[in-house]
């Protein structure tokens, strides 16, 4: 049976409404912002690209390998043994120039000449070694409370990653109109993560620190200064030799009551000595190379009028930061509506 209303439509040549309301067209949805998801993929290369191009990959590890290393050798109580062990070579040096003064030295050697000739050199490079590690102790104590720097690129990259496949899949979504909740949350949580890093790390504290540390091991962890301690120690070991073996002897032989309470203090002492200065040379040997790349780590930054590790906390902070305002800034971007509300 015809309606009233379809009969009066066919008579006045006008659509019906039904044929209105089924074959108009829904308006299409607004665009959803776009940019956030743009600076999300900017900001996750350069997170990426940063610790490659700087290569602290492996020049973080070899700082990490050298902070490890020096661990024992940068504590106060070694510090203070290592001054024990040199005024203890002071008084046995000033006990044979005492006995050669008294006229009881039995002979001339060869190999004790060259220690109390040499000594006053040796100790003073000695000592200026064994300062610079004490002057940085509060340095070394910074750094080696920061996360491990084996660590600090993988800190950098791995939410760099995040912050691209977050940006690549949400600027596809909000191509299609949508919200993109998912992805944006994943980019708010990696720039949490970077804003977490120096804050709860200590970087900010820690990582000025780095530069006098620098400038203060400069001078001695080099090839040429190891060579010359080492050089150094073998004048030491045969000294020590020729005092136990022969010298000592022969003045006593000769002069039972003559002093000879610096070098029995030196040969009482000798064996954990040697054990102390023979370590702390071999770790600097062996840190020389680990050493150069901390520098060269360092200086990769240049360029940009900073060295790397006075930035080192803003490396993280600064990203971090500007992707949190792009996830926020997509949270807030308008959405395409859905049939009964709601979007994704």
């Amino acid at each position: 049976m015809t309606s009233p209303r379809s009969s009066a439509s066919e008579s006045s040549g006008l659509p019906a409404y039904s044929d209105f309301v089924s074959n108009r067209e829904a308006p299409p949805p607004p665009p959803a912002t776009r940019w956030p998801f743009v600076v999300l993929i900017v900001v996750g290369t350069l997170l990426v690209l940063a610790p490659i191009v700087t290569g602290m990959f492996p020049r973080a590890v070899k700082g990490e390998a050298m902070i490890d290393s020096f661990a024992p050798h940068v504590t106060q109580s070694r510090i203070e043994d290592y001054r024990t062990d040199l005024r203890v070579l002071d008084d046995a040096r000033t006990n044979v120039i005492a006995l050669r003064a008294a006229g009881q030295e039995q002979g001339r050697s060869g190999r004790v000449d060259q220690f109390v000739n040499d000594y006053p050199g040796i100790r003073s490079d000695m000592s200026e070694m064994v300062d610079a590690i004490d002057a940085n102790r509060g340095n070394y104590e910074k750094l080696a409370g920061i996360p491990p720097f084996g660590d600090l690129p993988w800190l950098l990259a791995l939410p760099g990653l995040v912050l691209i496949v977050a940006g690549a899949f949400g600027l596809r979504r909000a191509q299609a109109g949508n919200r993109a909740l998912a992805w944006r949350s994943t980019a708010a949580v990696a720039a949490l993560a970077l804003i977490a890093v120096p804050l709860v790390g200590g970087l900010f504290p820690a990582a000025p620190a780095a530069q006098p540390l620098i400038d203060g091991f400069r001078p001695i962890l080099t090839h040429d200064e190891v060579r010359k301690v080492q050089g150094y120690f073998v004048t030491l070991v045969a000294a020590d030799g020729e005092l136990n073996s022969t010298y000592t002897g022969a003045v006593r032989t000769a002069h039972p009551d003559a002093d000879l309470t610096g070098i029995t203090a030196l040969e009482s002492r000798w064996q954990p000595m040697t054990s102390r200065f023979a370590g702390l040379i071999g770790v600097m040997n062996d840190n020389i190379v680990n050493f150069d790349a901390v520098v060269a780590l360092n200086d990769s930054t240049k360029p940009l009028g900073f060295t790397a590790f006075r930035g080192l906390g803003w490396f993280f902070l600064l990203p971090g930061v500007l992707a949190l305002v792009a996830a926020a800034s997509a949270i807030r971007s308008p959405s395409r509506p859905k049939p009964g509300g709601g979007s994704l």
